[in-house]
């Protein structure tokens, strides 16, 4: 590994490097449950609730309407979802620690 400009006459360069390559190889959890769950569902949720929506308000609105209706019917079930996933996500995470299993969390 090449050291950086920085690191020039620094006398705990060797140090640092070792430190940065040890933490390269750590492992850990995969967060990648956590990245869909904050980032993908939401969109996924978004998109679907607004074409059901758009599709059963339809026959009832005028369609000027329409499209502002089902956005916001959209907009509220989503944020609804991610609080009820982000309340679930808490509680699991409390009876977690509360039963003593060690959890790797952010």
């Amino acid at each position: 590994m090449v050291q950086a400009k920085s690191c020039d006459g620094c006398s705990h360069a060797h140090d640092c490097q070792k430190i940065y390559e040890q933490l390269g190889r750590s492992g850990g959890p995969s967060i990648a449950g956590k990245v869909f769950i904050a980032f993908a569902l939401p969109i996924i949720v978004f998109i679907a609730a607004l074409a059901g929506y758009g599709h059963l308000l339809r026959d009832h609105l005028r369609t000027a309407y329409q499209t502002p209706a089902a956005f916001a019917l959209a907009a509220v079930s989503t944020v609804g979802l991610m609080l009820l996933v982000s309340v679930t996500i808490k509680r699991s995470h409390k009876k977690t620690v509360a039963s003593g299993i060690h959890h790797y969390d952010d």
